[in-house]
């Protein structure tokens, strides 16, 4: 800095070398609260009667979004079961084996869910990165679990729609590499299909009035996801979304849920467990696909056919398309392609109540999404690039991509999962942190930062004193 304003050096450098020398600080700061604090539990009351010193200054490096902290601390033997501990690490929530702070897993775990493993280990901070294995390790073993929220006044809604469907996943392996199951022809089973719902309450059009392009966006979306498998699966499922929807909705007011998909058992038994309220309708982009499949070789008869077919659709012509379609097998040579013609009338016959719901209640005029949901949330992730996960990989990144998409923050998710496990150890270092937290650390602290930081003295410094203080007492 003092080379910037000697004019030594060129002044673009200077928000650079500020950067640095504030991080500087900041590292430095952290490392001396640590090192306090670990003064205050050996000069503990508490902490005599309990644990005997066994090893001082012991160096623990752990990576945060500031940088690398590097700080010293004492080593304990309890005196009664005589096992060995760091109280300072226990006090600060950090374990044996951590390699980063719950800022810095936070910040590493975000890039991860939104990118890459190796792009997630080089956001830890400016200076450094992790390897793929441990950020792989961090998304492997988060729990994500938060606590469960009251919920406010229920919202009162005529109608909710739901759009559900799955992606499909390449797997690596199940658990331990080699352990892919194969199908009765031999053929590896190398495929996981993660679930999502999404539900919402409307559609609103947010493009400016005289566009000619549409942008669509879903009002009240709220996502679920799920990878199992099992007699039970597709019930638990649905039974997340009703308990959601009878937690933030009147229910006695609620007239209908429309359910949109593309006719899976899995998705139509939502209809049974959400119960009499709710109807399933066969999406459109589905009945196009099925369209176009039964069409594509009619050649200059193909638009005419698709108008029919669709007539026959939108008014709920059971027969007539029987019929239709009885006119295009009888044109059909090819065989494959015969084939074809017969799935798509038996696929539309097999989902006729769905397509019935479209022409009775309307329910067609409401856009389906579902394979705009799966491309956003999941496959942009998971299956868009080429690249294989496991088993657990899969259904974790899964549930971190609905999570954020829901507006969670993973930091919220670290936070819980620590307090949980504090919890379960807290009693026997309570008694410690009250003591410690007795202590006039933040008062000390302030007569040794006025030494190391220029101009601390000065009122204008009063929010960094604050600042540190109030990092200390918390």
């Amino acid at each position: 800095m003092a080379d910037c304003l000697k004019g030594n050096d060129d002044f673009c450098n200077l928000s650079q070398v500020v950067h640095d020398q504030i991080n500087q600080m900041e590292l430095g700061l952290i490392d001396e609260i640590y090192e306090l604090l670990d003064k205050e539990i050996q000069e503990s009351i508490v902490r005599k009667k309990k644990w005997s010193i066994e090893l001082k200054s012991k160096e623990k490096t752990i990576e945060d979004i500031a940088g690398t902290i590097r700080f010293k601390r004492t080593g304990y033997v309890d005196k009664r079961t005589g096992k060995y501990v760091y109280l300072l690490d226990k006090i600060l929530g950090i374990d044996p084996h951590q390699k980063l702070t719950l800022a810095a897993a936070a910040k590493v775990l975000e890039e991860a869910i939104d990118s890459s493993y190796r792009k997630g280990g080089e956001a830890v901070n400016d200076y450094n990165a992790v390897d793929k294995m441990t950020v792989l390790r961090l998304v492997h073993d988060i729990e994500i679990e938060t606590p469960i929220k009251e919920p406010g006044k229920k919202k009162k809604l005529k109608q909710l729609h739901i759009v559900a469907d799955e992606d499909h996943v390449s797997l690596q392996f199940n658990q331990t590499k080699g352990d892919l199951k194969h199908d009765a022809n031999g053929n590896k089973i190398n495929t996981v299909m993660p679930r999502l719902i999404c539900l919402f309450e409307d559609v609103v059009d947010d493009a400016p009035e005289k566009s000619q392009k549409h942008r669509y966006r879903l009002v009240g979306k709220h996502y679920f996801s799920n990878t199992q498998t099992g007699p039970t699966a597709n019930y638990n499922f649905w039974k997340e979304v009703d308990e959601y929807i009878f937690a933030n909705y009147d229910t006695e007011y609620l007239e209908r849920i429309y359910i949109a998909g593309d006719g899976a058992p899995w998705i139509k038994s939502g209809v049974e467990i959400l119960g009499a309220k709710s109807r399933f309708y066969l999406d459109k982009f589905h009945m196009m696909k099925y369209v176009n499949k039964s069409t594509t070789h009619l050649l200059d008869s193909t638009e005419d056919v698709k108008s029919e077919i669709w007539r026959c659709l939108n008014g709920g012509y059971k027969e007539e398309l029987k019929e239709i379609y009885k006119q295009i097998l009888a044109v059909t040579e090819k065989e494959s392609k015969y084939k074809d013609v017969e799935d798509a009338l038996t696929y539309f016959l097999n989902q006729w109540d769905g397509i019935m719901c479209r022409v009775q209640e309307a329910a067609g005029c409401w856009k389906c999404c579902a394979e705009g949901q799966i491309s956003h949330v999941y496959s942009k992730r998971l299956s868009r690039n080429p690249m294989g996960w496991s088993e657990h990989g899969c259904e974790q990144m899964a549930k971190l991509r609905v999570f954020k998409q829901n507006g969670g923050k993973v930091i919220d998710l670290l936070k819980y999962q620590k307090k949980i496990k504090r919890q379960q150890n807290r009693e026997e270092h309570e008694a410690l942190i009250r003591d410690v937290r007795r202590s006039h650390t933040a008062a000390v602290y302030e007569e040794r930062i006025h030494g190391t930081i220029p101009g601390m003295e000065m009122h204008s410094m009063k929010w960094l004193k604050d600042i540190i203080n109030g990092v200390i007492t918390a």
